[in-house]
């Protein structure tokens, strides 16, 4: 490395086989230390996965547990998620109860229209229409990360306008 000029040089002519050996140990650190999140990877996968970059996003506006009602579950009663998204011209309230090895979703629109609602979860995209009265549900719906994207003006086969997307939630 003595005849090497440190200004013109690049980072791997500066780098020895014991700068390597170096960041290898400090890579062993962190990976014992503090590894890297199970989710990250999906979740940044979600974030690629959007199709339209000038998309309205939903703000997550509530999140709350519903006390267990007995209604219509079974002895130990019924547990549900109630979750709140809201954006400038659009609010979706889903609630989410255990459905098997998976969960259930009912949703609901405000101001109510019609329209197609696409549920991302992994791998999988799941579509559903919402009625006239803003009401769609999607059942049999697996564990794991999801994101919904509401398509406006689109029905079930349509191309249509804006979409708003949620941020991803663990169903």
């Amino acid at each position: 490395m003595s005849g090497t000029d440190p200004v013109g040089a690049s980072a791997g002519e500066l780098l020895d086989e014991r700068d390597a050996q170096l960041l290898r140990t400090l890579r062993e650190c962190h990976e014992l230390l503090d590894p890297m999140p199970e989710s990250l990877v999906q979740r940044s996968l979600f974030a690629l996965a959007v199709e339209n970059v000038d998309a309205e996003v939903f703000r997550l506006a509530e999140r709350y547990r519903l006390e267990a009602a007995g209604a219509r579950g079974g002895e130990d009663g019924e547990e549900a998620r109630v979750v709140t998204f809201d954006s400038d011209s659009l609010t979706v309230m889903i609630r989410i109860s255990e459905l098997g090895g998976g969960v259930r979703i009912d949703g609901w629109l405000a101001p109510p229209q019609e329209c197609r609602v696409e549920l991302r979860s992994g791998e999988r995209i799941l579509n559903t229409g919402v009625d006239a009265e803003g009401r769609f549900v999607l059942d049999a719906i697996p564990r794991g990360l999801a994101q919904l994207v509401v398509r406006l003006g689109e029905s079930l086969t349509g191309v249509g306008g804006q979409s708003i997307l949620t941020p991803a939630i663990v169903l």
